[in-house]
């Protein structure tokens, strides 16, 4: 794992745990795991965050510049994280589940 990758990885995961303190954080599909919030992956050349597809939609344009799929936001430098951003958009997908019921 590259020195960005653990950036990205410190940092995502202080915002996860700051919005949602309550959610233990395990391993699932060989991710990081926080149920009813996101999984977190270090890849190659980058770091993933999965979360609920509709919510990202929604968000996508909060991230500039970060490459994305449809439940996914993939970060290749610590630079391209906007916490803020990322907060909003955790706090949204958490209330998404919620709201389902779900997870």
């Amino acid at each position: 794992m590259s020195g960005d990758q653990r950036k990205l990885l410190e940092a995502i995961r202080a915002v996860l745990r700051e919005v949602a303190p309550d959610v233990r954080e395990g391993i699932a599909y060989g991710m990081l795991d926080y149920p009813g919030l996101a999984n977190l992956g270090a890849q190659k050349h980058y770091v993933a965050l999965y979360v609920a597809p509709e919510v990202l939609k929604a968000h996508r344009e909060r991230f500039e510049g970060v490459d994305a799929g449809k439940s996914c936001l993939r970060f290749k430098k610590p630079e391209q994280l906007k916490p803020a951003a990322l907060r909003r958009l955790l706090v949204d997908v958490r209330r998404h589940w919620r709201r389902q019921g779900a997870r």
